[in-house]
Parts: structure tokens; C-alpha cells; sequence
């Protein structure tokens, strides 16, 4: 018996050799992907952070919830709460134990965008899903419900220095603040938190000679919010790593002293001319234009 396609009779016989013949191609392409084809299923369903912190992207990023034990993420609109999964589970990790240990609340802003990928408006940084933003707020409203959408938009980094930003305002500053930075810093998975210089000569005194201050970097900036970076996890070999710091102990000494002016201020950003966006790794160039 024969079936009529496009006005022509194709025997029975043939039809069958046909899906047959479907069925194998289909089981070979399977066993390509599954054994032979590691290449093949890395770029497919792996995920990894290639290139720098400045200058690089995310194969198969993470996307941290919105709402999670002990935090929420603010300012949705920007798309920037995709991370390496190691960022992704390390935020949920700390934030567990901000809640569960110090009845805290994290506010979340900046990780990366999906692919990663250069920020042009705030940051050089945050382009391969391994730095995260957290503000130094326990804010009111979000340590008791939910935000919505339209609360979490209107939210930005509150400094806690007096105006003259040589000390800090007692008035901001909540003592849990040390607490969190100590569990953030303590984490293997971080290689360096980037803290105002006042602060961290803040923190030298409360906690002094303990050895995790010796992750918290000075930085200009950062009096509303203290920036997380993770070392680049195994397994991701296109992932360039940071110097290593330099110091050892806790960095209270000289090295945080560099930072003021002998009246205590601390000394200005050195001018640089306009910055130029570094060459982003070939591999990134497939990811951030969608091809996988």
C-alpha cells in the first residue's frame, strides 16, 4: 500500500527506511554531544566567567532571585542580578547567615548583566558575574516586609561618613555593618571587598589584628555600599584572576595610613585621562551577540 505526498506515490517501505533513517541520525547526534562532543556540551549547558573583572563576559550566567532568605535585590530595572553560579550561591550563603546569625537584612544591587559584559554608565568592573554590590543598610521597611517593585527602584547606596567624609556618622552607621563585612570577608571564595579608606580605618579599630581585614581593600567611593569579588572558581580557565594582594596581616598599618592627608582626609583620586573600554576575549563576542 502506498501514501500519496505532492501528487506522487512513495511505497510504505520507503517511508519507513526514511524515519529509520531519522531515528539513527538523531541517536548519533546524541552520542556526539554525550561522548564525544565535550566541546560541544560545555558551551551548551556549562556555565563560566571568561576574561577579567574589567574586561570580559558570562557563558550561561546565574540569575539571583529577587526576593531570597535574608535578602532582596534592589533596582530590577537595570538587569544586573546575573552572576556566576558560585557568585549566585555564595550571595544566598551569606545572606542565610546575615538573617540567621544577625538578624540582618542584605539590599543586593550590582552584579552583572546576562552575558556579562561591559557597564558604560557606573562601573569598569562587574563584566564576568564574579562582583557583587551590597549596601551598608539595614533598611527599616525591608528588614519587615517584602518591597515592591516600584520601592526597590527608587533605592540607592546612603553614605554613612559626615559630610566632610572624615569620619563616620554615628547616626548611619549601624554596628551590624562590621558583623556582616566579618562573615562576608571570611568566605574563601573572596579575594578582596573594595571599602571606603574611612571605614576600614573604622573597622581597624573595632576589630583590631583580626586577619580577615586584610580583605577589605580601600577604595574610593564605597561609603554606601562595600563590593564583593570572588576568585575566579575552578574549572573556569578563561578566568583571569586579580593580582594577589600584596600586604599580610590585616592592612591597618602603612598601607591604609597611604590613603589620608595629614589632616585626616583622605588624598584625591589621582586624574587619569577618559577611559577606554579594554579588548573583551574572542569567546566573548558569541555570548554577547545571543549565539549561545
Amino acid at each position: 500500500m502506498g501514501i500519496l505526498f505532492g501528487f506522487k506515490l512513495f511505497d510504505a517501505n520507503i517511508i519507513g527506511d526514511m524515519r529509520l533513517l531519522i531515528i539513527l541520525i538523531t541517536a548519533i547526534s546524541v552520542t556526539v554531544i554525550q561522548y564525544g562532543g565535550v566541546a560541544i556540551a560545555s558551551e551548551i549547558s556549562i556555565s563560566e566567567s571568561i576574561g577579567s573583572y574589567t574586561a570580559g563576559c558570562i557563558r550561561n550566567s546565574a540569575a539571583l532571585s529577587i526576593n531570597g532568605e535574608g535578602y532582596q535585590v534592589i533596582r530590577l530595572g537595570r538587569g544586573r542580578y546575573f552572576g556566576n553560579p558560585e557568585t549566585i550561591d555564595y550571595i544566598e550563603s551569606l545572606s542565610k547567615k546575615v538573617n540567621e546569625e544577625l538578624n540582618g537584612i542584605l539590599l543586593i544591587a550590582d552584579i552583572s548583566q546576562q552575558t556579562g559584559g561591559p557597564i558604560l554608565d557606573d562601573h569598569s568592573s562587574h563584566q564576568m558575574g564574579l562582583d557583587a554590590d551590597i549596601l551598608l543598610w539595614q533598611h527599616p521597611i525591608a528588614k519587615n516586609r517584602t518591597l515592591t517593585i516600584t520601592e526597590r527602584e527608587h533605592i540607592h547606596p546612603q553614605s554613612v561618613l559626615t559630610s566632610d567624609e572624615m569620619k563616620i556618622d554615628e547616626f548611619k552607621w549601624d554596628p551590624i555593618n562590621g558583623e556582616i563585612l566579618k562573615v562576608a570577608a571570611s568566605d574563601p571564595k573572596v579575594e578582596r571587598i573594595f571599602i571606603n579608606p574611612v571605614i576600614k580605618r573604622r573597622l581597624c579599630t573595632d576589630y583590631a589584628g583580626e586577619l580577615w581585614l586584610g580583605k577589605l581593600r580601600p577604595w574610593y567611593g564605597h561609603d554606601g555600599h562595600f563590593h564583593v569579588r570572588l576568585r575566579c572558581p575552578e574549572g573556569n580557565s578563561l578566568c583571569k584572576s586579580q593580582k594577589p594582594i600584596e600586604i599580610t596581616g590585616d592592612g591597618c598599618g602603612g598601607d591604609l595610613d597611604s590613603w589620608f592627608r595629614a589632616d585626616g582626609r583622605i588624598k584625591k583620586k589621582r586624574k587619569s585621562g577618559p577611559s577606554v573600554q579594554k579588548k573583551l576575549p574572542a569567546e566573548c563576542a558569541a555570548i554577547m551577540n545571543g549565539m549561545y
